[in-house]
């Protein structure tokens, strides 16, 4: 009868031991939603603001485009290197990449990809959208979206365009 209990604590404790930590444990971080209709709005010009968390960065005819995770493209004159000037910010939510070709720059906006005119210095226009084209983002510390927060557990018609991290 020691044997048979032996056995089975040993089968109990490889089967908890060996569930991998994501299985076991939620995420640290909280999705920031956005209302697909506001995403299709969301992309404007605006002032210049403090850089805080830059991703990627892109050089093009003197301007540095600089990308702010999750939140949009700091537009940066860089005519005098030794002076550069943040000259605006372009919301852009759920962004992370951004590729410029001529005038235009794509860009990821949360799922969309969006083409935007920059040929006028200080105003962006949304020339193209391709609705649904990227994954929704998946929090830092994971590799998946947990269940709680998918489609069908959340409201209505909302993307995920950003993580924020959950205080204890």
């Amino acid at each position: 009868m020691k044997l048979h209990n032996l056995i089975a604590l040993t089968f109990i404790i490889l089967l908890f031991g060996s569930a991998s930590d994501d299985f076991v444990r939620e995420s640290d971080y909280t999705p920031i939603l956005m209302e697909r209709q506001d995403l299709e709005r969301s992309v404007m010009f605006l002032d210049a603001r403090d850089i805080v968390n830059p991703g990627k960065i892109y050089y093009k005819d003197h301007m540095i485009y600089l990308n702010e995770k999750y939140k949009g493209v700091h537009v940066i004159d860089n005519h005098d290197p030794l002076h550069p000037v943040n000259t605006g910010f372009i919301n852009i939510p759920g962004c992370l990449d951004i590729a410029i070709k001529n005038n235009n720059m794509m860009a990821d906006n949360a799922t969309d990809l969006v083409s935007i005119d920059l040929s006028t210095p200080g105003l962006v226009t949304v020339s193209s959208r391709k609705t649904n084209v990227f994954p929704e983002s998946t929090p830092p510390d994971l590799d998946r979206i947990p269940a709680i927060y998918t489609i069908g557990n959340r409201p209505d018609n909302t993307i995920i365009v950003g993580w924020e991290r959950i205080e204890n």
